[in-house]
C-alpha cells in the first residue's frame, strides 16, 4: 500500500497543477450580464460622418406609418433613464443632419395618409413634393427620431413599453455562437459567430487594445427588401459596442426602426492614411456608426480603468492550493 501511495503521488501532484494553469483559461466563470458602466444617466454616443449624398438611412414607423430616412451625417445616443429592480428604461435618439444642404439633404419618404403627422420642426424643412406614386417627398435640414424601451438586465434582454421582447441590446457583449439574438418580424435571427479580432480599434472616442471581438448573425430581409445581417465590435475589457452597421438592432426594432444602415466615409479616409505599404500601423477604425462618447469614466478623459477582476477568478488556484498542500501532508504522514 505505502508503494502505491508513492506511485500515485506524482500523479496527483501533476494533475492539480495542470488545473491550476489550465481551468481558469477555459471554466465558464460566472459574470454579470450589466457592464459596470450601466447605471441611471449613464449615456453611449455613436455617428457616422459621411462624404457622400447618403451615409446611410432607415425606416421609422410613426403612428403606423411607414417613413424612410436617408441622410449624409447621424448621432445616435442611448440614455439610462431609470432601472427600477430588474428592469432599466432607455431613451434613445437618432439625429440626422446635413452638412451641405444643397448636395446632401436629408430626405424623408412617406405615403400620403390622412392620420400621418410631421415630427419634424417646421424651420428645417426645405421643400416637400407630392410625387405621381402617393408618396410624399421632404427635403430637410435635420431630422430627429426619439423612442423609449426597455432593458432586462438579467439577460440583456430588449422589450418594447408593451412588454414585446426584441432581442439582445447591442449596447453589451456577452454573445455567444448559436445563440438567439433576435426575433426580427417574428423570424429567430441567430449569432453565427464571435471572433477575435487580434487589432486594435480606433473610434472617436478613444483607442481600445487589442484583443476585440466581431459578433455576426444570420441573415435578414428589412422592410425595403434588402437583405442584411447585424455586424458589430465590442471591447471585452470594457464591455461596450465600439460600432455596429445593420438591421437587426434590438434596441431600434423596440422603438419602431427598421432597415437601418448606415457607413461612415471619414474613417475609411483615416485608415487610408494609416496604412503603411498594405499594412495596419496604428490600429483600424471598425465600419457603420462609430463610439463617440460614452460615460466609462470621466467626462473629460477616455481614458479609464476596466472593471475589477471577479474574486472568483482566484478561488481555484487557492482550492488547488490547499488540496496540493494537503496531499503532501497526507504523504509524509503514511511514510
Amino acid at each position: 500500500m505505502k508503494k502505491l501511495k508513492e506511485r500515485l503521488f506524482p500523479l496527483f501532484i501533476f494533475l492539480s497543477l495542470f488545473a491550476l494553469i489550465f481551468v481558469p483559461g477555459t471554466a465558464s466563470l460566472p459574470r454579470t450580464s450589466v457592464p459596470y458602466w450601466f447605471h441611471p444617466g449613464s449615456f453611449v454616443e455613436y455617428k457616422a460622418v459621411s462624404y457622400h449624398r447618403v451615409g446611410g438611412g432607415f425606416i421609422f414607423n410613426a403612428s403606423g406609418v411607414p417613413v424612410a430616412v436617408t441622410g449624409p451625417n447621424i448621432t445616435v445616443v442611448f440614455k439610462v433613464l431609470n432601472v427600477t429592480g430588474d428592469i432599466a428604461r432607455l431613451r434613445v435618439i437618432l439625429s440626422v443632419s446635413t452638412s451641405n444642404v444643397t448636395f446632401a439633404p436629408v430626405t424623408v419618404l412617406y405615403p400620403a395618409n390622412g392620420t400621418f403627422k410631421p415630427f419634424w420642426n417646421e424651420s428645417d424643412v426645405i421643400n416637400i413634393t407630392k410625387m405621381s406614386n402617393n408618396i410624399t417627398k421632404v427635403i430637410l435640414n435635420s431630422l430627429t427620431v426619439v423612442g423609449e424601451y426597455e432593458i432586462k438586465l438579467r439577460n440583456g434582454w430588449v422589450y418594447d413599453l408593451h412588454g414585446n421582447p426584441y432581442g439582445h441590446t447591442v449596447l453589451w457583449d456577452g454573445f455567444t455562437k448559436n445563440e438567439t439574438f433576435a426575433f426580427y418580424h417574428g423570424a429567430r435571427v441567430v449569432i453565427t459567430q464571435v471572433k477575435i479580432i487580434n487589432a486594435t480599434l480606433n473610434t472617436y472616442y478613444s483607442s481600445f487594445p487589442k484583443p476585440n471581438v466581431l459578433v455576426h448573425s444570420t441573415h435578414v430581409v428589412t422592410p425595403d427588401g434588402q437583405t442584411s445581417f447585424f455586424d458589430a465590435f465590442y471591447s471585452p475589457g470594457y464591455r461596450i459596442c465600439l460600432s455596429f452597421i445593420m438591421d437587426p438592432i434590438p434596441d431600434f426594432n423596440a422603438v419602431g426602426i427598421y432597415g437601418f444602415m448606415w457607413t461612415d466615409d471619414k474613417a475609411l479616409a483615416i485608415d487610408e492614411k494609416l496604412m503603411k505599404n498594405g499594412k495596419i500601423v496604428n490600429g483600424v477604425w471598425p465600419q457603420g456608426v462609430i463610439l463617440a462618447n460614452a460615460t466609462l469614466g470621466e467626462s473629460t478623459t477616455p481614458v479609464v480603468s476596466p472593471p475589477k477582476t471577479s474574486e472568483f477568478l482566484y478561488l481555484l488556484p487557492i482550492a488547488v492550493g490547499v488540496v496540493v498542500f494537503v496531499g503532501v501532508l497526507t504523504h509524509r504522514r503514511g511514510r
